[in-house]
């Protein structure tokens, strides 16, 4: 049945080719859209490492350059701040925070390899604002300073990066500038958005001009807290500004610059691939009509209505498969090129979903037309010849 099949796909070559060309670019949209949603879905089931639940962000400005008011500023407002019950714990940040729209990267340099990596000047209390957990160590304490080596805690991703499996805490990373010495690890701490992959940072003690500030506070704390913590703070200094945001709301908001372009190009594709099954769908029907005479001869020597049908599903699967090997074999060049420095199993997780999809396509937009000529009956095609 095969061989008859090929035959005929062969003696209408050129109206097949066509329906082949649909399928091979039907594949490589739903290819696309598959390697970008199992993408996505594997960042966003990876631990986040910190948590934004009851966590604020307060943007400082004390209206001066002066690195020595700053400082003083500084501790004037953590002396306030123990003092307000609503704060759990409180940490000042450089403005690289989470889900802020600011970055700050720097590289690493250990025996002979460099590393790119964000890093972030942190209080000591940044942990327990940001629930954060750790693996091998432990976090940076003020007495680590001692001796004029900066300690450091990284990522597992960036030790892996610089390290691969030695033991990480310990290590010492000289620089031109500085000496830094890594005391912990924390296993994950995906910062940017929920569909952040896995990637590179590190902590490091603050320095004298990062004075904003993130707080933890009580589940009691009310929108009218918000408000008089802010002025009392503006209240502590001349001309100082002060703005909240809720660390939640950030989170959403650099979600929704992910997840909207997302949206809207699954929507392009589907309306792609809805206008190729309505095609695949009409060249089937006119295939149908033009064919009542072989369907009705099949009829007459003893094809039944089920065996007329699965012939034609199957035509439409053999074609869909000559498509599906030209798209496949342009499909696992990413892979082996290791394009865009995505994982190997998102690419082939793609391809079998794209290869799924294509088929049931297919068979769907088969189904009706082939159950059609499956009830023509034998006289009637033939008496129309």
């Amino acid at each position: 049945m095969l061989s008859h099949i090929l035959k005929l796909i062969w003696k209408k070559k050129k109206s097949n080719f066509l329906m082949m060309l649909e399928i091979f670019v039907s594949f490589l949209i739903l290819f696309a859209v598959w390697s970008l949603s199992v993408y996505t879905y594997r960042n966003y089931a990876n631990p986040t490492g910190l948590s934004v639940d009851r966590v604020w962000t307060v943007y400082l400005n004390f209206n001066t350059e002066n690195d020595t008011l700053r400082q003083q500023y500084r501790e004037l407002v953590s002396r306030h701040l123990k003092s307000v019950p609503e704060v759990e714990h409180y940490s000042f940040t450089s403005s690289n925070m989470p889900f802020g729209f600011s970055s700050s990267n720097g590289e690493f340099s250990y025996e002979g390899k460099a590393v790119l990596s964000e890093v972030m000047f942190v209080g000591d209390d940044y942990p327990a604002v940001m629930g954060m957990s750790f693996g091998p160590g432990r976090w940076f304490q003020p007495n680590d300073t001692i001796g004029g080596i900066v300690p450091i805690v990284i990522t597992q991703c960036l030790a892996t990066a610089l390290f691969g499996n030695e033991e990480p805490v310990g290590k010492i990373i000289k620089e031109e500038e500085s000496t830094k010495k890594v005391v912990g690890v924390a296993p994950y701490f995906r910062h940017k958005s929920s569909y952040q992959s896995v990637g590179n940072c590190a902590f490091q003690p603050l320095s004298k001009w990062d004075t904003d500030l993130l707080l933890k506070v009580s589940a009691s704390a009310t929108a009218d807290f918000e408000a008089r913590l802010a002025r009392s703070i503006e209240q502590l200094g001349k001309d100082w500004t002060v703005e909240v945001q809720h660390m939640d709301d950030m989170r959403d908001t650099q979600d929704n610059t992910i997840e909207i372009p997302i949206l809207i190009l699954f929507v392009i594709c589907a309306f792609l691939v809805f206008n190729v099954g309505l095609g695949m769908f009409g060249v089937l029907f006119q295939n149908i009509s033009r064919r009542k005479g072989e369907i009705g001869l099949r009829r007459a020597i003893g094809a039944t209505e089920r065996q007329i049908q699965f012939y034609f599903i199957g035509e439409t699967v053999v074609i869909a498969g000559f498509g599906l090997v030209l798209g496949v074999f342009f499909a696992v060049q990413l892979p082996l090129l290791r394009v865009f420095d995505v994982a190997a199993g998102v690419y082939l997780w793609g391809i079998a979903l794209a290869l799924v999809s294509v088929l049931l396509i297919s068979v769907l937009c088969a189904f009706y037309p082939s159950m059609q000529a499956a009830r023509i009956y034998p006289a009637e095609a033939l008496h129309e010849e």
